[in-house]
């Protein structure tokens, strides 16, 4: 019989049970350190697709900035993704895009995933969507109401939503970011009349060319004078006052006013305020009426004459731009804002004409060797400057502040 006093084995037991909680320390360890890994990839995955959808995103509005979607011949794909995204049809550059974020795409996910609201396939590694805010514009983005709208500006506010999805290892992130549109002031000439010549064809003792108007201060009559012309190039009655206040020696403004990426920025403005006339037969407004807008842009060529009517109003003047051709005003015309001929053919004849009771208030401006006719039995033309510093082009496009939001699964 064994002694009961006898501890041999007690050693064994022990070391068995220190064993065993070892073993299940070590193995907690290792559950410990695989959940710490899954969760950095989870994180590390929603950081890389945060980070490629906002890139996405910055490049769709970057794109936006080159060329507003104004109308509808200038609106963007329905859906830009690395496959269907080209350098001319308004979508990001794939290329870019891969290089900064190489093979993140994911493939096959698992059943489970979060599927795309919009229907963006999810092997798709980014997407963008560009949509207008609404006929009632809203600073929240709704995405059931966004999906289905233009992806145009269609209510013309100057504002887009852009949308962007991005896939990386199976994890989705959705951004979207309000657009609006950014102008700057142009260096337009703040004058009554500029040309290269004008002349009164009336006689009488009475202002034709009233150069203070409204304004705080007279607005120059800066007539060029370069050969050829009519003589003289300031043909007018002095002795009847017919501008006044005579500010017919101010100093010549340069030829030609706007250069040409300032000409092409404003026919993309009209093209989206749908004030554009383009260069085809028999294109050109029927109407002074039809002249409205800030800006309106008449390709030409075009032999504009007027007997009656009225451009704009008082209360919101406009900015014409006649690309080719003249202008005529006659009878009880009334234009309100700054009418300016480019005379692109350098045309030395009179190119804006008024006569009659017709009447500018603002301003006129003829490039080139061109001229211009005024004759009346009232003021041809008041200087109004109040448009001028409504003149502005487009310089591309900007995030709303506080737009940028992350959205959550379904949106």
């Amino acid at each position: 019989m064994t002694d009961p006093r006898d501890e041999q084995g007690f050693i064994l037991i022990t070391a068995i049970a220190v064993l065993t909680v070892i073993i299940g320390l070590g193995l907690g360890l290792l559950l410990f350190a695989d959940n710490q890994q899954q969760a950095s990839g989870r994180e590390q995955a929603s950081e890389s697709a945060f980070n490629l959808g906002e890139a996405a995103l910055n490049a769709q509005v970057g794109q936006i900035s080159r060329s507003w979607p104004g109308d509808s011949e200038l609106a963007e794909p329905a859906r830009c993704t690395a496959a269907t995204s080209t350098a001319t049809n308004g979508c990001p550059d794939p290329g870019s895009l891969s290089a900064g974020y190489p093979a993140t795409g994911s493939g096959t996910c698992p059943a489970g995933t979060p599927t795309e609201s919009w229907g963006s396939p999810l092997s798709n590694q980014w997407t963008t969507y560009v949509r207008d805010n609404g006929t009632t514009p809203s600073p929240l983005f709704n995405s059931a109401t966004e999906q289905g709208e233009p992806a145009w500006d269609a209510n013309h506010d100057g504002k887009v939503w852009v949308r962007s999805v991005a896939l990386v290892q199976c994890h989705v992130v959705t951004q979207i970011t309000l657009v609006s549109q950014q102008y700057i002031a142009t260096n337009f000439p703040s004058e009554a009349a500029v040309g290269n010549w004008f002349d009164t064809s009336n006689n009488g003792n009475k202002v034709i060319v009233n150069t203070l108007g409204e304004a705080p201060t007279p607005g120059g009559v800066s007539m060029r004078c370069t050969e050829p012309y009519p003589h003289p190039c300031k043909n007018y009655d002095i002795a009847h006052g017919q501008v006044s206040p005579d500010t017919t020696n101010a100093a010549p403004s340069p030829s030609p006013t706007l250069s040409a990426t300032q000409l092409q920025a404003f026919k993309e403005q009209a093209k989206w305020a749908g004030t554009y006339w383009p260069n085809a037969t028999g294109n050109c407004p029927s109407s002074l009426a039809a002249t409205s807008g800030l800006p309106t842009y008449v390709e030409g060529p075009c032999e504009l004459s007027y007997t009656g009517g009225i451009g704009n109003s008082n209360a919101s003047p406009g900015f014409l731009i006649i690309a080719n051709g003249t202008l005529t005003l006659n009878g009880n015309a009334e234009f309100f804002g700054v009418i300016y001929a480019v005379n692109p053919t350098n045309s030395s004849a009179a190119v804006v004409t008024v006569h009659g009771t017709a009447q500018v208030k603002g301003g006129i401006v003829v490039d080139g060797n061109g001229g211009i006719d005024f004759g009346s039995s009232a003021s041809n033309l008041i200087f109004d400057p109040r448009v001028i510093p409504l003149i502005k082009t487009y310089a591309g496009a900007t995030p709303t502040r506080n737009s940028f939001r992350v959205l959550p699964a379904g949106q």
